[in-house]
């Protein structure tokens, strides 16, 4: 639609006839909003220039050729201009009218161009009937050269597409130096059908933005991009051979200045000449309003108006334009371009269809979508098949209007595919439907199932992931029944298949009566981290709970649970709480149990394992190993005492006794390190007495402490184990005579070289040992304190 323009008439006035009130020249009359600024760019750019020479020569008006101009000047004007001959007051010639139409809003020109106003009905020759004139209302109508008229003359013209395309390529020339185009004609009708082509090929924005002139008497002085001159007028700038900066494009000789043509020029020419043309305009401004650069908006300009299907790099510029291009402009297109790239899915790259799939679905019919998402599936299987690869993230949700005939429809291709593929190809095709959230129709495809199950279970290395599959349940299950026939046929063969199937076959709930589970829980509790070790216990326990045999499941689950490990702390505590107390189990499920206690070397959490289970009523634990628990705790509290800073030596004496001589040589460095850093010689001493086999083992290593350390209670537990004959013959013979002699040395410099307060810490420690070990300290004290001084005195004495 077009618009509303103010008007203006610039003509000879008599007195009081114009604007001015004065003779001569000036604006004769202009509409009710024209102003000083609009008068202002109509008389810089627009007026008729009349060529003084043909005005000497008196020639005739109608020799006279009209002119016709535009501008963009912060207005838009454009006018058209007659010679009248003399001037309403005196005989000299140069009188001529311009009729000039101006507006701020680019809209009223609809999707005119202003050359395409060449000859409309609406302009006049005449001055107006006062100094007012009606402005030029919506609804207006253009001349009558239109674009179907336009590539006709092209098509006729000589060479007509050769000079359409350097016009083109000119005015494609954004740059500053951007040359501007001269014309030379007698007529401004021929150069104005050239400038209604060309600047048809220019979005309306630009167009509108593209001054021309035609006829202007000195080039140099105008502003326009294009100018025509008459060949009467012209000067040296006319000139082929010294164009000026300028294209010359001569009418008269038909001839121009050769240049460089552009492929944008050429593609649109070729394109103006071949299609329908109206198209090809409205491919223009698509391709201008597209937000894209170049042969980018081009391409989208062609999909969208002339259904040209895009090369392969051109289609995901196409799909990008589509989530991100101009909202209203992909409202109106994106369906046709969605429908052209659907027509040709086989022929894009998959990550194109991807992305296609993901556009806004705003732009897409459900049907559309559903064809999209159709013909995606299509393209990735084709891609699985020939590169072995499918995505593993999920793709986005089917769109609305898909059916489970569509399901149906997209699996007939998977489907034929499966009943061929080999054992890799089977993994890829159930992949692939799993990522689209297709269930294959495994119950049709019995005999390529049951091949590709026969495979896997002779190749549990093949690398399958059936938590990415569709249909894995029903697989999973055949390959369940097939594992299970072969370990019933060699039952031998469990602990390999386990360790071999658990992290496929581990599922919830676990019967452990079945020996396919039983396999594979045993060796998932020899595989899994801790954490995944109990919850894996805690489901199967609940599971034996809600079996209807209980009682037998319980201990079928934990016989299978507890053979080869022991129980350890976390479990029993679970089991305590899982089962009522007193229940009766099985006491060999304790048989690992038992025997890590009975070792000695058990960390003590599996003793307290035992006191839980016994606690609870669950175990009757056989003498033996009560007694190994009994002597855990008595080793638990020789610990506890011996690293106290004020022991109970009196319960460290009834706990030492308990000690027996498996637990002492399993724990021997345990114990020895203890007693060596014990803080109170006393208590080190009291565990000594009754357990002299440590008495050697402690010795070297107090010797090896004694080099680097003089702790007041190494000092006293070294010096009780030099004299310790005194007290226990039995001990004594257990320090060998290299570790006694070293002992006794370390002791002796020790004493000699310490500081007082020191030495009354050491004379502490030895008398909580007891009181028969102060005499002999004394004396040691005073016979190596006083070699120490007689030493140190000048005269020797």
């Amino acid at each position: 639609m077009t618009g509303r323009f103010d008007t203006l008439i610039y003509t000879d006035c008599r007195e009081g006839q114009g604007l001015l009130g004065t003779p001569g020249l000036q604006f004769q009359s202009r509409s009710a909003r024209a102003d000083d600024g609009a008068e202002a760019v109509v008389q810089r750019s627009l007026l008729y220039e009349p060529p003084p020479r043909w005005m000497r020569e008196r020639r005739p008006v109608s020799a006279y050729p009209v002119s016709f101009a535009h501008v963009w000047d912060g207005l838009l004007a454009t006018a058209t201009g007659v010679y009248l001959g003399r001037e309403s007051v005196g005989g000299r010639e140069g009188n001529h009218l311009t009729h000039a139409i101006v507006t701020g809003d680019p809209t009223s020109y609809g999707l005119v161009r202003p050359a395409q106003l060449f000859e409309a009905p609406f302009w006049t020759t005449e001055p107006a009937a006062g100094l007012r004139c009606p402005p030029l209302e919506a609804g207006w109508q253009p001349g009558s050269f239109g674009a179907a008229a336009a590539q006709g003359f092209v098509r006729s013209a000589p060479n007509g597409d050769t000079l359409l395309t350097v016009l083109l390529s000119t005015l494609l020339d954004q740059a500053e130096s951007g040359r501007r185009i001269l014309f030379v004609a007698r007529e401004p009708t021929e150069v104005m059908r050239w400038l209604t082509a060309v600047t048809l090929l220019l979005p309306q924005r630009v167009a509108l933005r593209t001054g021309f002139k035609v006829f202007t008497l000195d080039p140099a002085y105008a502003s326009q991009r294009i100018l025509a001159v008459h060949p009467d007028w012209a000067g040296p700038a006319a000139s082929l051979d010294n164009d000026q900066g300028y294209v010359v494009v001569d009418l008269v000789r038909h001839a121009w200045t050769p240049i460089v043509e552009t492929p944008a020029a050429r593609r649109w020419t070729d394109l103006f000449l071949t299609e329908d043309p109206l198209d090809v305009v409205d491919a223009v401004e698509v391709a201008a309003a597209s937000g894209l650069p170049g042969e980018a908006g081009t391409g989208v300009a062609l999909a969208a108006i002339l259904r040209r299907r895009p090369g392969r790099e051109e289609a995901g510029q196409l799909v990008t334009w589509l989530g991100d291009g101009p909202p209203s402009l992909v409202r109106r297109y994106g369906g046709g371009i969605v429908d052209l790239l659907v027509e040709a899915a086989d022929q894009w790259p998959v990550a194109v269809l991807r992305e296609l799939d993901r556009a806004s679905r705003a732009v897409m019919s459900t049907n559309r979508a559903v064809a999209v998402r159709a013909a995606l599936i299509d393209a990735e299987r084709r891609e699985a098949t020939a590169t072995g690869r499918v995505l593993p993230e999920p793709a986005p949700p089917p769109p609305d209007g898909w059916t489970g005939e569509d399901d149906s429809r997209a699996l007939d291709a998977v489907t034929d595919a499966l009943r061929t593929a080999s054992p890799a190809r089977f993994d890829l095709l159930l992949r692939l439907c799993a990522r689209f959230r297709l269930l294959p129709p495994v119950g049709d495809l019995r005999l390529a199932v049951q091949q590709f199950v026969l495979d896997w279970a002779d190749h549990p290395e093949r690398p399958y992931q059936p938590q990415a599959w569709a249909g894995a349940d029903e697989i999973l299950r055949l390959l369940r029944q097939e594992l299970g026939r072969r370990l019933a046929a060699e039952p031998l063969i469990a602990d390999a298949l386990g360790d071999q199937w658990w992290d496929v076959l581990l599922r919830e709930p676990m019967r452990l009566d079945e020996p396919l589970d039983a396999a594979v829980v045993s060796a998932a509790l020899r595989h899994l981290p801790p954490r995944q070790q109990y919850d894996l216990i805690d489901q199967c326990l609940h599971t034996a709970l809600e079996a209807p045999h209980q009682l037998a499941m319980l201990n079928r689950t934990a016989a299978v649970i507890w053979t080869g490990r022991p129980i350890s702390l976390a479990e029993a505590q679970l089991l305590c709480r899982t089962l009522p107390p007193g229940t009766p189990l099985d006491p060999r499920i304790f048989a690992d149990l038992g025997a890590t206690v009975l070792a000695y070397h058990s960390d003590p959490e599996f003793v307290e394992a035992v006191r839980v289970l016994v606690d609870h009523g669950l175990w009757m634990v056989p003498p033996e190993v009560g007694r190994a628990v009994d002597a855990h705790l008595a080793l638990a509290a020789v610990l506890d005492q011996v690293r106290a800073v004020r022991p109970d030596l009196g319960m460290l004496n009834l706990a030492s006794v308990r000690l027996p001589p498996p637990l002492v040589d399993a724990r021997l460095p345990q114990l020895c390190d203890a007693l060596v850093a014990a803080p109170v010689a006393a208590a080190a001493f009291t565990v000594l007495t009754h357990v002299p086999r440590l008495t050697e083992a402690c010795s070297r290593k107090l010797r090896a402490e004694l080099r680097n350390n003089s702790r007041p209670a190494h000092v006293a537990l070294a010096f009780v184990l030099v004299n310790v004959e005194r007290q226990s013959a039995e001990m004594a013979a257990m320090i060998q005579t290299g570790t006694h002699a070293d002992l006794d040395r370390q002791v002796r410099v020790v004493v000699a070289r310490c500081s007082q307060k020191r030495l009354d810490e050491m004379t502490m420690q030895v008398q909580g040992v007891g009181p028969m070990w102060s005499t002999r300290w004394e004396t040691l004290v005073r016979t190596t304190r006083r070699g120490m001084f007689r030493r140190l005195r000048p005269d020797g004495r």
